[in-house]
């Protein structure tokens, strides 16, 4: 639960990388538990997501998996 908000800024994959990647992830693991996405599909995305991270988010290049 949210219990409170502190020095609102915005929150981007260029501004919070590592914060941006986890809740991407956590996406995909919620989609894969509805199952949305197939094991397979999740471990592609994931691959991605890692690969994006690596090259170091939205600068890397690529859309967002």
């Amino acid at each position: 639960m949210l219990e409170q908000v502190r020095g609102m800024r915005t929150v981007t994959e260029d501004t919070e990388p590592e914060f941006w990647f986890h809740i991407q992830r956590a996406v995909l693991l919620a989609l894969k538990d509805d199952g949305i996405l197939s094991d397979t599909q999740l471990q592609n995305a994931e691959e991605l997501l890692h690969q994006r991270r690596r090259r170091g988010g939205a600068e890397g290049g690529g859309g967002t998996p």
